[in-house]
């Protein structure tokens, strides 16, 4: 699984670990914003696969009540080009990615969601 370290200069959360992340924005579907965000934070095209749920958060100085669509995505190969919104990327196996330090629950659960799918689904299992 692909994760971005968030810049210094962010507001919200700087120096977290996270997968790409963005705002619907009007006239989108959660997949079209998925692709559109995978493509500017890291220049991939990707596939969106499904959801993997959905997380209520704080987010801000103001703590404004925000929801956040998690969507599985599968990218070709390529090299990952990142926006200034993060600046460092990093491959790592999701059998492990749990336990990286500055990994938010969010991504956490997320995760757990993913270890726990069904092959006979229609979904590879990861391994």
């Amino acid at each position: 699984m692909l994760l971005l370290r968030r810049s210094a200069g962010k507001d919200e959360a700087p120096g977290q670990w996270e997968t790409g992340s963005g705002r619907v924005e009007p006239g989108e579907s959660p997949a079209e914003a998925a692709r559109r965000e995978a493509r500017e934070e890291t220049g991939l095209e990707v596939e969106v696969l499904g959801e993997l749920g959905a997380h209520r958060f704080l987010r801000g100085p103001e703590q404004v009540e925000t929801v956040s669509i998690v969507l599985r995505c599968r990218a070709p190969a390529g090299a990952v080009v990142l926006s200034p919104e993060h600046d460092r990327a990093r491959w790592v196996p999701i059998a492990t990615a749990a336990d990286l330090p500055d990994v938010p629950e969010w991504v956490r659960r997320s995760l757990e969601t993913l270890r726990s799918l069904d092959p006979a689904g229609g979904t590879q299992k990861p391994q």
